[in-house]
């Protein structure tokens, strides 16, 4: 007899635990698998974002430095010295280039080249170290392909020339020195008079875009034919030139990356090592070094993700939940082996235990008639005092009518619902649950009680919402950060047109004067408690309404919305005094205002400028520029 009774509760065991243990491992599978394609989803939309991001950052320095170039070609210190090359007006000239090339520190040379392709003025930035090069040692640029190129230049061109080597006395520097150019015609009363040149550190600008990508990201320029132009990792680039180098090549290396890249302007690709996300960029002119490739690459795996720990999670829950399935099990299969009746009461017995935490029990009319141990832990409500109660009670307001009646709606149509629910215990505190309610019917079909069932996920919603916001602030600061600022500004651009009956609002463009300098004097440790003041300060005496920003290294951006220009100049005027009056810093900012107009890039660029201005103007002061003024310019 005790053996045919262990025989049936073996039985049962088995039956029971692959009827409760199927739903789950079907849930937990298909939630793992979502939370992998979610990660795979969410790496691939970040990176998408940072190559944009480092695709809008190197625009912008494009940008910033062709405005800066076309400024200085028609500057009157150059017509000056065009119009009378004295020593005078070829040490002004000179300074004036020095401070520019202070202020850019990818700019590692800054020349003036004649209509013969000879250079008649020139300074060399080497590590921050100005040089003034002699006029005995000034080179003739007449067969250089860039030179040629640039003749082809309309007046008011902008010209970029590829990433190429510098080049002295028709030598390649040792160690190469890869440089991209900028360069415009110089014209007097229709006359051209020569050409201005920029030469840019591509290094520097890897650096400087790789310092503000989130941490796993590496930068990297590549050539038509697969050869690294500029990486973090300098020894891996120009294996096209160096012989030693010339296995540093994507196409030996990745082939696979190299077909993709092939075969369309961007896109993304993974292998076992690393995910890349790449594009074409094509700079324009006729010439071999035209074009060229942005790669973006991370580690291929769960931890550099920083997503594992979501996956380790849903484990967790399943083992936890098998646990619990073997302990019901066995006790379903010792009370069904001994008990083993076919009333109403036991299939409830059942359906309560089916693997669920927390249990609410109602009959037809919705009243409440049973809870278990586990609904009172977390709820904090006793049997004793819902007994006889509607659900209602447990309700948190945050749901509409038409959430419930959506929900009721499937209870009497499929006989169950699912889905997250925010309730509230007896104290008041809100939760989050998982929640399940099962209708039970007669042999006639009618539905006679109702189980709800459900697991609490509070703490995880939590943390999703912190980990959030703290993806939108900055680590220094606390301000807002670039993403968010992006965000914020899309939002008040808007996907239409501005039209007059719209508020005004205004944008300013914030840098701390000479910040460069107080990093090389104190240190950086000395520069972030600067940034962190400056931020500080700009947050508590700002407008409730206005939107403050770090956007990167010492610059801020402000958005001020509802403002007319003049009162924002007003309001960044007093942010500028505050900052000068502090005790705790001795720094000035100056800053670049405008009114916000229907283009993101047409609004920060005139900031931009009206911030250039500012610099260009002692610092220590705030300039307007307004779309009007833009519009009569151009």
């Amino acid at each position: 007899m005790k053996n045919r009774m262990y025989y049936k509760q073996i039985k049962y065991f088995i039956i029971t635990i692959f009827l409760i243990g199927i739903t789950p491992i079907f849930y937990f599978g298909g939630q793992y698998q979502a939370e992998l394609n979610s990660i795979q989803f969410q790496r691939q939309n970040a990176a998408k974002h940072q190559l944009n991001f480092s695709q809008k950052e190197i625009n912008s320095i494009a940008s910033v430095l062709g405005t800066s170039l076309q400024l200085l070609s028609d500057n009157r210190v150059l017509i000056q010295f065009i119009e009378d090359p004295s020593v005078k007006n070829r040490s002004l000239l000179e300074s004036l280039w020095s401070l520019t090339a202070t202020n850019y520190s990818y700019i590692s040379q800054v020349r003036f080249i004649g209509v013969d392709g000879k250079e008649i003025s020139r300074i060399n930035d080497d590590n921050n170290e100005i040089t003034i090069v002699p006029i005995d040692q000034l080179q003739d640029k007449s067969q250089r392909d860039y030179f040629i190129y640039a003749q082809s230049l309309k007046p008011d061109d902008l010209g970029f020339f590829g990433i190429d080597l510098e080049v002295e006395h028709g030598k390649v520097l040792t160690p190469p020195k890869p440089s991209l150019r900028i360069f415009t015609p110089v014209e007097v009363d229709d006359e051209r008079k020569g050409y201005l040149f920029f030469n840019l550190d591509v290094y520097e600008i890897v650096a400087q875009v790789g310092s503000s990508l989130e941490p796993g990201y590496q930068i990297e320029f590549v050539n038509e034919e697969g050869y690294y132009l500029a990486s973090q990792d300098k020894r891996k680039t120009l294996g096209h030139i160096i012989t030693e180098r010339d296995n540093y090549n994507i196409l030996i290396e990745t082939p696979g990356l190299w077909t993709e890249m092939k075969a369309q302007i961007s896109g993304e690709f993974s292998d076992e090592k690393a995910f890349y996300s790449f594009s074409k960029i094509i700079l324009g002119g006729n010439f071999n070094s035209s074009s060229l490739y942005l790669i973006l690459s991370s580690q291929n795996d769960l931890k550099a993700t920083k997503l594992e720990h979501k996956l380790t999670f849903i484990i967790y829950e399943a083992v936890m939940v098998l646990i619990l399935i073997v302990f019901l099990s066995i006790a379903i299969a010792r009370y069904i082996a001994k008990h083993r009746t076919t009333s109403l009461e036991s299939q409830l017995a059942l359906a309560a235990l089916n693997g669920m935490s927390a249990i609410v029990i109602t009959d037809k009319n919705n009243r409440i008639i049973k809870v278990n141990e586990e609904f009172t832990r977390l709820s904090g409500w006793t049997e004793s005092e819902v007994l006889g109660q509607p659900p209602s009670i447990f309700q948190s307001g945050n749901h509409n009518k038409n959430f419930y009646a959506t929900m009721w709606k499937a209870i009497q149509t499929d006989g169950i619902w699912q889905g997250e629910v925010t309730n509230k215990r007896k104290n008041g505190e809100l939760l989050t649950e998982i929640l399940r309610i099962q209708a039970i019917v007669d042999k006639h079909g009618e539905m006679k009680y109702f189980i709800a069932s459900f697991v609490d996920i509070t703490a995880r919603k939590e943390l999703e919402n912190r980990l959030r916001e703290l993806s939108e602030k900055d680590v220094l600061t606390q301000c807002w950060n670039r993403r968010k600022f992006e965000a914020e500004f899309s939002n008040i651009i808007g996907s239409g047109p501005f039209t007059k009956e719209m508020e005004p609002s205004c944008l300013a463009i914030v840098d701390i004067d000479h910040f460069k300098r107080i990093n090389d004097t104190y240190g950086h440790d000395i520069g972030d408690k600067v940034i962190t003041e400056v931020g500080r300060i700009l947050d508590v005496e700002s407008r409730r309404a206005d939107f403050v920003a770090r956007i990167g290294g010492e610059e801020f951006a402000i958005i001020l919305p509802n403002t007319q220009l003049n009162e924002a100049e007003v309001i960044l005027n007093r942010l500028r005094v505050a900052i000068t009056l502090n005790d705790d810093i001795k720094v000035t900012i100056s800053g670049g205002i405008t009114d916000i107009c229907y283009s993101s890039e047409a609004s920060y660029k005139r900031a931009d400028l009206a911030l250039y201005d500012s610099k260009t103007s002692g610092r220590n002061k705030m300039s307007c520029f307004s779309s009007a003024e833009m519009e009569q310019i151009t």
